[in-house]
């Protein structure tokens, strides 16, 4: 009996610890209301970059574009300089250009396309001819 209840003691213990082992591991832990206020603060921020043409700028607001990729997707982003696609459009089809932001040296433009509103950098898009 003595040394079931070790057992069960030190079983407890392993768990407890593998527990804030992970919690460590996983990042930082915030309020729903921090979350929500990094978000907006970045948002804000990423809009107030936007304007009507940034300089070196190949196509302004209102300008029509035509979607370009090496594969047959094309992946919009939900933020200038972003790493993952939320959603992806047909190489080919065309888009209207409603914003532009220079971000580290590289234009990405905001674009309506039939896949949604989204941000593309200038390698992806090509004027219509």
């Amino acid at each position: 009996m003595k040394r079931k209840n070790l057992l069960v003691i030190l079983t407890v213990v392993c768990l407890l610890f593998l527990l804030s082992m992970a919690c460590k591991q996983s990042g930082e832990i915030i309020t729903s209301a921090e979350a929500t206020q990094r978000y907006e603060a970045t948002q804000t921020a990423i809009n107030e970059n936007v304007v009507g043409q940034v300089e070196g700028a190949s196509f302004a607001p209102g300008d029509s574009a035509i979607l370009t990729s090496e594969g047959f997707l094309v992946g919009l982003y939900q933020e200038a300089g972003g790493k993952s696609a939320f959603s992806f459009a047909t190489r080919g089809d065309e888009v209207t250009i409603s914003g532009s932001v220079d971000i580290d040296g590289e234009i990405w433009y905001k674009v309506l396309s039939t896949a949604g509103e989204g941000w593309l950098p200038a390698s992806n898009l090509i004027s219509e001819e």
